[in-house]
């Protein structure tokens, strides 16, 4: 393989002229040249390493992780995901069904409602998991009818936001109408302050967004409302005060967040307890994380950068009532009040309909004791819908190898960094400091000979590694095609 450098000395190779002065200059060009040719070499090896750990297999061609849900996107791209999100979470009085609404009223904070809401809003349209309602802080059996129509029509539609959020303090803006926003941001500033500042910039647009949105439905809500008490022409949109009253005259409360909402609420699979589904939409996985064991205190503690990280794994969530894994709900949406999407306009909604209902449930064939209608093909009346937390949040596997993905590049980077190291100084590790001159100057060949078999193990090690990633890395392509 040719003589190595044994120290690094003011950014230059010195080859061995300080140890043996009968070399000749020859002799001098021949070290420095298979030097270079060293380190060319090495450094293909540690790039093969991170470029395996990041990217294609050992630069083998049509194999990238950029695909599907795992490409990677900009910021940018990233910024007009949230951005859509949170248009998604805007409660509009137009978006109804069964009298409640699609998104939520406002009780827990943003950075919790980081479910897919589009496979909400699709559950709620086809009644398969309970609408978000508006709920009451208190409630009373002995409100009249007019008290509660009036208590209604007081409601807002979503929950009031904090003007001057602590977090988002001194945090420029800008202009909101402007997607570019690096104007806020000293050019000065170090790149990893940039991002931080960058970030921190958008999440402080994004909530003054959100509540410019949702007071812009506020405000066509109310108009709307004032209009249809002043005009003789109803608002298709706006409910009546049969469904207003039918709605909170058996005001349920929540176990959980306990606010009272109309029934029927959600109900635990696994121990038929109530649940709303603005706190339904809370419950999800544990974060990835490494399996607890018991620490034993005689044996060193290994960090987890050390550890393998297929190892990694998300606990599905528990019941919060009696902890079973797996948590589920089921639905049974309310029989005699169909009305928004999907359903009669919520204006059209009399309790004489809802008595029709409730009488021929009593007196018809289909009733709770006779599950069954007649007929030639038996089919049970009502079938029952299973939503799992995962059903919402079904990116949970990808964050999983995300995850994975990301500690074997960081342990690729540790290892390519300590491996380039050892290439630069082979008395890297021999002696503790890294000094090549303090060897005598009749062990300069058997140092040579020593480095020479060190290169050429860690070169192997170094090819192990980009093996290993590559191998790792078509795991996981072959298993998400099998998907």
């Amino acid at each position: 393989m040719g003589n190595v450098p044994t120290k690094l000395d003011d950014g230059s190779y010195q080859g061995d002229s300080r140890t043996n002065t009968s070399v000749s200059s020859s002799s001098n060009s021949n070290t420095s040249a298979a030097s270079s040719g060293n380190r060319s070499r090495h450094a293909s090896l540690v790039n093969a390493i991170l470029n395996s750990g990041s990217g294609g297999a050992m630069g083998s061609p049509g194999h990238s992780r950029n695909v599907g849900p795992y490409a990677r996107k900009s910021t940018r791209e990233r910024e007009e995901i949230k951005e859509r999100h949170a248009k998604n979470l805007v409660v509009k009085y137009d978006e109804n069904v069964d009298g409640g609404f699609m998104a939520p009223f406002g009780c827990y904070s943003f950075d919790k409602l980081d479910y897919d809401s589009g496979i909400v809003r699709g559950l709620i349209v086809n009644r398969k998991l309970a609408p978000f309602y508006t709920p009451l802080q208190d409630f009373d059996d002995s409100w009249s009818r007019m008290e509660i129509i009036k208590i209604v029509d007081g409601l807002p539609l979503h929950a009031s936001f904090n003007e001057n959020p602590e977090e988002f303090e001194d945090v420029p803006i800008g202009n909101l109408r402007k997607p570019n926003f690096d104007y806020l941001i000293d050019k000065s500033l170090p790149k990893k302050e940039k991002r931080r500042l960058h970030s921190k910039i958008f999440q402080a647009r994004l909530y003054r967004k959100r509540m410019l949105w949702q007071e812009k439905a506020n405000e066509t809500f109310l108009e709307h409302k004032i209009e249809a008490r002043k005009n003789t022409s109803k608002n298709k949109y706006l409910p009546s005060d049969d469904l207003k009253y039918e709605l909170y005259k058996n005001g349920s409360e929540c176990p959980i967040c306990f606010l009272y909402v109309p029934g029927p609420l959600n109900l635990s699979k696994c121990c038929q307890q109530p649940i709303c589904t603005e706190c339904f939409v809370q419950i999800r996985r544990a974060d990835p994380h490494f399996p607890h064991e018991e620490v034993d205190p005689t044996q060193p503690v290994t960090d987890d950068s050390e550890k393998d990280p297929n190892l990694l794994i998300s606990e599905a969530a528990n019941c919060p009532y009696c902890a079973t894994p797996d948590f589920s709900i089921t639905y049974q949406p309310p029989e005699g009040r169909r009305t928004g999407l999907g359903g009669e306009p919520p204006y059209k909604f009399t309790s004489q309909s809802q008595s029709a209902v409730e009488n021929s449930e009593k007196h018809g064939v289909l009733t709770k004791e006779s599950p069954l209608v007649e007929g030639d093909d038996l089919k049970p009346a009502k079938s029952v819908h299973v939503i799992m937390s995962d059903t919402i949040r079904p990116n949970w596997e990808v964050r999983l190898n995300k995850e994975r993905m990301r500690l074997a590049r960081r342990s690729a980077n540790a290892t390519a960094i300590h491996v380039s190291n050892r290439l630069i100084d082979p008395d890297y590790n021999n002696d503790g400091s890294g000094n090549g001159d303090s060897s005598p100057v009749g062990t300069n060949t058997s140092n040579r000979d020593r480095s020479d078999v060190t290169i050429e193990e860690l070169e192997n090690q170094m090819l192990n590694e980009a093996i290993r990633l590559s191998l790792e890395d078509k795991k996981h392509s072959s298993s998400r095609q099998r998907k």
